[in-house]
């Protein structure tokens, strides 16, 4: 009989170092069953949304940020069961039960993205102690989810403007920098900038004198008594305009009294109907305005005045009577 050979301490190293990886994988797996709640009790929820783009089976389902179980199933709803709902597709959600009182009626399920290009997730907010827990095979609400095809497109949509901003821009100051348009000629004609050394000596030559103290300007700026003089007038206006709103003298009972007003109105009535009377031709003014054969009247005896007027004039001893003496 052939005896066996012994072991041999490297095979005896090499079983230990088995056993130990054994053993880390088994706690590793059991780390990880905790963490993500893989191996924890679970209850399920149904989430009715428009649509679960991008989510699968087993992606993870979040409460504030945090893994509480995954998504067990996704499926259509079928046209006739939708009612007037617009959504179309339920999703089942395994959720450990030892957060239940986290969600509630008033919680939203939202599809969520792990980063700008990670995959789809479940993100449930917390719900108001206020409300009831939901109990396992509620419907819970759903939040509409941030679309990031949508946002890269009015992105793309932004920088597309950007970019014909900055060429338009591009185009507008080349022509600026070679003189065209006004602003163009504003920043290269050098008659304008002559013109704009001369204004500023001008301006120099002005205000140097009254920053001295020179002229009648100067003398006004720098004198005392101009402004006090100016002082007490402002002080005499406000004490005039203050009598005035109060109805003090004739011209503050005029500007508070509504007497002035009422007679004004009156006036004016009075005036308007006067006026109605002439242009309806009525008294003896409408009649001279109104009737045409008074009218000629009248001018023919003007022609008539002004003849006498002119003879009196070339011959005034004719209209002077002899003068006889007794």
């Amino acid at each position: 009989m052939r005896r066996s050979e012994p072991i041999t301490w490297d095979q005896m190293r090499v079983g230990f170092v088995l056993i130990v990886s054994l053993v880390l994988l088994a706690l590793c797996v059991l780390f990880v069953g905790r963490i993500g709640d893989v191996f924890g009790e679970r209850y399920q929820l149904v989430a009715l949304m428009e649509s679960a783009s991008g989510l699968r089976p087993g992606a993870p389902v979040q409460v504030a940020g945090r893994g509480v179980g995954q998504v067990e199933r996704v499926e259509f709803i079928a046209p006739e069961e939708r009612g007037d709902s617009e959504a179309a597709v339920a999703v089942w959600l395994g959720v450990n039960v030892d957060i239940r009182e986290q969600i509630r009626r008033g919680s939203r399920a939202r599809v969520r993205t792990q980063g700008l290009l990670g995959d789809r997730l479940i993100d449930i907010e917390p719900g108001s102690p206020d409300s009831a827990i939901l109990v396992p095979g509620d419907t819970i609400g759903t939040a509409p989810a941030l679309s990031y095809d949508e946002l890269l497109g009015q992105a793309a949509d932004a920088v597309l403007g950007l970019t014909q901003l900055s060429n338009d821009l591009s185009a507008t100051l080349a022509r600026v920098s070679s003189g065209e348009g006004s602003l163009g000629r504003l920043l290269v004609d050098e008659a304008l900038y002559d013109g704009l050394v001369d204004l500023n000596e001008n301006l120099a030559a002005v205000l140097g004198p009254i920053a001295d103290g020179e002229g009648s300007f100067a003398r006004l700026l720098e004198d005392e008594e101009f402004y006090d003089r100016l002082v007490s007038s402002t002080a005499r206006f406000d004490t005039v305009t203050a009598a005035l709103a109060a109805g003090e003298g004739t011209l503050g009972r005029l500007l508070a009294s509504d007497s002035l007003y009422r007679a004004v109105a009156s006036s004016a009535t009075r005036a308007n109907a006067i006026l109605g009377l002439i242009e309806n031709g009525e008294g003896a003014v409408g009649q001279l305005i109104g009737d045409e054969t008074l009218y000629e009247e009248f001018l023919k005896v003007v022609v008539d005045l002004n003849a006498f007027l002119t003879e009196v004039r070339a011959n005034p001893g004719k209209f002077i009577p002899p003068i006889r003496v007794f």
